[in-house]
């Protein structure tokens, strides 16, 4: 009473109508009511959403801290390895670059062998001509010796006899002693 004593009252000349409900506006109150009952929902549903997601996030977090306290050796592991074929790599690559090098030093080698062993053939190649040669003209000048020889046995044999001239036994005619080869 004493909070209605307090409230001034309207003044004397301001009329106040109850006007009675019409289906406007209880469509309207119906109306707010149902979107404040929509927007809760969606509150709730975005409240459960968020809670759901927490959750999640925990369990993800738990699962990432045990992957990485069990991928910490792998990945140590993993280093290591890498490590080592990086240092085979090297090694490797030294190997072949020693290993063309000295393929391609022998390969020079064996060209100035080929070269110096072409000289040496065509060297010998000429002393043989030479040789053959002087092998048939020795085999001449010896064939014409005997043939020489020969006749001057049959000459002296037939001055002596007075034989005619006989001929070699290959079927080949002597010559005289002063007929020439």
């Amino acid at each position: 009473m004493i909070a209605l004593a307090q409230i001034p009252a309207p003044p004397s000349d301001t009329v106040a109508l109850a006007v009675p409900p019409t289906f406007l506006s209880t469509a309207e109150a119906v109306s707010t009511i149902l979107l404040t009952l929509v927007v809760l929902g969606v509150l709730v549903a975005f409240i459960h959403g968020i809670l759901q997601l927490r959750k999640l996030t925990r369990s993800v977090t738990k699962v990432m801290e045990r992957v990485e306290s069990d991928a910490g050796p792998l990945v140590d592991r993993a280093k290591r390895v890498a490590e080592n074929v990086d240092f085979i790599t090297a090694a490797v690559r030294t190997d072949v670059r020693k290993l063309n090098e000295s393929v391609a030093r022998l390969n020079d080698r064996l060209n100035e062998a080929s070269e110096r062993m072409e000289e040496r053939i065509q060297d010998f190649t000429a002393l043989v001509e030479v040789l053959q040669s002087e092998a048939e003209d020795l085999a001449l000048d010896t064939a014409a010796a005997v043939r020489g020889v020969k006749a001057g046995t049959r000459s002296l044999a037939r001055g002596s006899e007075g034989l005619p001239e006989a001929e070699e036994p290959g079927g080949l005619p002597l010559l005289g002693a002063d007929e020439e080869i």
